[in-house]
């Protein structure tokens, strides 16, 4: 790493340690507010991933009407500034407070199995409240992308295991899968982002759409159970875990056809929950970048 890119990185780690420094010796309630009127300003204000959220919404929803965009635009940099909140100032008895969970005899009929599980989730709701899922009695990993500023990653990965999550680098992370699949824990998968060249590409609520296989082609090739779940704010203090009915084909071979099976299950879960709670989607990622020219 050149020097000027480890000065720049330190610069911008001193200044975010030191605004979160500052915003916890408020009130939370104060602090809360301060960032959800920065997320606005520069999510929604100036503009940043704003056209593409809106892009998207209005190819996916062809019937939503300005009115209608705006608020759920407003609300999603709303949510964004809530789970920053969440992760950065509150300590994980006060985060454990808030949230509850629905659907977990799903993930005990996974366990049940003894091949360990796959939590197939996405950018939905609070996701980043998955650090506290230890408390409810899941054992649970997660796969990362290592982050640009690694002074930040290392930090960011601190608040993800002080509570007994481990975290997995996505590029060297199968034997740690495995290992922990082994043990009878579960693993969580965030697949709803652009997969690129390297995905396999089908619809998704309308367009065509670049999937991750990785979650599709564990789960067939070790015959593990996938339990779909997601952190869903049900308002601006509460979160509850939702769980749904596993999806588990030991049947089917591990090939191509056979993973978009299982990645159609996921994508209808996932849809459901989108349709009805569309301003807790992540719509700022390029989800059809790769395989629908919709940003041009």
């Amino acid at each position: 790493m050149k020097l000027k890119t480890k000065i720049q990185n330190r610069i911008e780690y001193i200044a975010f340690r030191a605004a979160i420094f500052k915003l916890k010796l408020l009130p939370y309630k104060l602090s809360k507010e301060i960032l959800c009127a920065l997320f606005f300003l520069i999510g929604y204000g100036l503009g940043i991933r704003r056209k593409v959220a809106s892009i998207q919404l209005k190819k996916v929803f062809p019937d939503l009407d300005k009115r209608k965009e705006k608020s759920i635009l407003k609300r999603l940099y709303r949510m964004m500034a809530l789970n920053s909140a969440e992760e950065y100032l509150l300590t994980d008895e006060q985060l454990i407070a808030r949230c509850s969970t629905r659907g977990i005899e799903y993930v005990q009929e996974a366990f049940a199995l003894g091949r360990g599980a796959i939590l197939g989730t996405a950018h939905f709701g609070n996701w980043e409240a998955a650090r506290i899922m230890p408390a409810f009695g899941i054992p649970l990993s997660v796969i990362t992308k290592k982050q640009r500023n690694r002074l930040f990653n290392d930090y960011t990965d601190n608040i993800r295991t002080r509570y007994g999550v481990g975290v997995i680098d996505m590029r060297r992370g199968l034997r740690d899968i495995i290992e922990r699949l082994n043990r009878n824990e579960m693993v969580a998968i965030l697949a709803d982002q652009n997969a690129g060249k390297t995905g396999l590409t089908f619809d998704f609520m309308g367009y065509p759409a670049s999937h991750w296989i990785g979650v599709a082609k564990l789960s067939l090739r070790y015959k593990v159970p996938i339990v779909p779940g997601f952190a869903l704010r049900t308002d601006e203090e509460k979160t509850i875990f939702c769980f749904e009915k596993m999806v588990y084909h030991p049947e089917l071979e591990d090939k191509a056809e056979n993973y978009i099976t299982v990645l159609q299950e996921l994508d209808d879960i996932l849809i459901k929950y989108i349709k009805q709670y569309p301003e807790q989607w992540f719509w700022v990622h390029k989800r059809w970048k790769s395989a629908f020219d919709m940003f041009n």
